[in-house]
């Protein structure tokens, strides 16, 4: 019995020390282990965009696009950057593009720059696609908003009408268009206000070739009592110009003074303030209000879908870690197989060593 029993268990000794031998090759081998003699597969990678505003026409904003390619490996052939500005409101096609940058090799970094052109109204979603051979490799998507806020070339001018107190100074409510009445005439009911506006020169060059225009509107009828137009001095940066006038205009009214700011017939700024001449001074409902152009949150880009990016990372690791799980609690396939193998194998060599003690 005891022959028999001892034989069994050689058996199935090297049963399992095959079975072992199999699992472990399996485990410790590397069946998708390139040959080193294999040379490294040609990529081309979408390491940035870059998105800034070019030409500014009244309707149209011309968005110039970098894409930065990097290359690794062989040479890749064939290589097309194609760009599509999509409306994210009516989600149609406004405008698309292909640059062909031909064949990336030597490594290194290769910068491709086309533009598209979007209207100014509007924000838009910027897709990046990068193809090689005709197949797409890479991909990018970026919002560009407030391109609305952009100033068209033919009303760009550094001179504007100064603020007092910046953004939230003491003087803020102060407006840059002011008054003072230098005559009147009570029998013609008549009075003789010198206007005077301020002007800043916020940019870098000096601010030449203006004109500023100064009306006096009755706030109740919104009647141009006077206007006149007069010349603005060419000033240097930083400086601030004072151009003034005189308008006559009917005593004991209330008076909104517009200031229209041109550069070569077009207007590139406004203001307004409020002359109050009623008798009492506060006989009008007229109050303060600006005219100028309306400032919007400006023009930004982002990159879009982080947060799909962030959440498909955090998919992939959980399906990691139950695949993990599944071969077995040391992450090493064919080990729980051979673990199981050498449990049995030391069963039953304690059953034949308790039966010969039995006997």
């Amino acid at each position: 019995m005891n022959r028999e029993l001892a034989l069994s268990g050689a058996a199935l000794a090297v049963a399992v020390l095959a079975l072992a031998t199999l699992a472990l090759s399996g485990a410790v081998a590397d069946p998708a282990e390139p040959d080193a003699e294999s040379k490294i597969e040609g990529h081309a990678s979408l390491l940035e965009v870059t998105i800034a505003a070019d030409d500014v026409s009244g309707e149209t904003v011309s968005l110039e696009i970098d894409s930065y390619l990097e290359h690794r490996g062989q040479p890749v052939e064939n290589v097309t950057v194609v760009h599509r500005a999509t409306d994210t409101d009516t989600d149609l096609v406004e405008d698309e593009t292909s640059r062909e940058v031909g064949t990336l090799e030597d490594g290194g970094e290769t910068v491709a720059t086309a533009t598209v052109d979007v209207p100014r109204e509007g924000s838009y979603a910027l897709e990046t696609f990068v193809y090689a051979d005709g197949t797409r490799t890479e991909s990018a998507t970026h919002r560009v908003y407030g391109v609305d806020a952009l100033t068209p070339a033919y009303a760009d001018s550094s001179l504007e009408f100064h603020r007092f107190g910046g953004e939230d100074g003491l003087l803020t409510d102060v407006p840059a268009i002011e008054y003072s009445v230098v005559d009147t005439d009570d029998e013609a009911g008549e009075a003789t206000v010198e206007v005077t506006g301020y002007l800043t020169n916020a940019g870098d060059d000096p601010a030449d070739d203006l004109e500023l225009e100064l009306k006096a509107r009755q706030a109740d009828s919104n009647v141009v009592a006077d206007a006149d137009t007069v010349s603005v001095p060419a000033v240097d940066p930083g400086k601030t110009a004072t151009p003034s006038t005189e308008l006559e205009v009917a005593d004991e009214y209330a008076y909104y003074l517009d200031a229209v700011l041109w550069h070569d017939g077009t207007i590139v700024a406004t203001d307004r303030a409020v002359a109050d001449l009623g008798p009492d001074g506060n006989e009008t409902d007229a109050t303060f209000e600006t005219a100028d152009f309306e400032e919007d949150d400006g023009f930004e880009t982002t990159a879009a879908d982080a947060g799909d990016a962030e959440n498909g990372n955090a998919a992939d690791e959980a399906a990691s870690a139950d695949a993990e799980e599944d071969r077995g609690t040391d992450g090493t396939p064919g080990f729980g197989i051979v673990s199981t193998a050498f449990a049995a194998l030391a069963a039953i060599t304690a059953l034949a060593a308790t039966r010969t003690i039995d006997r």
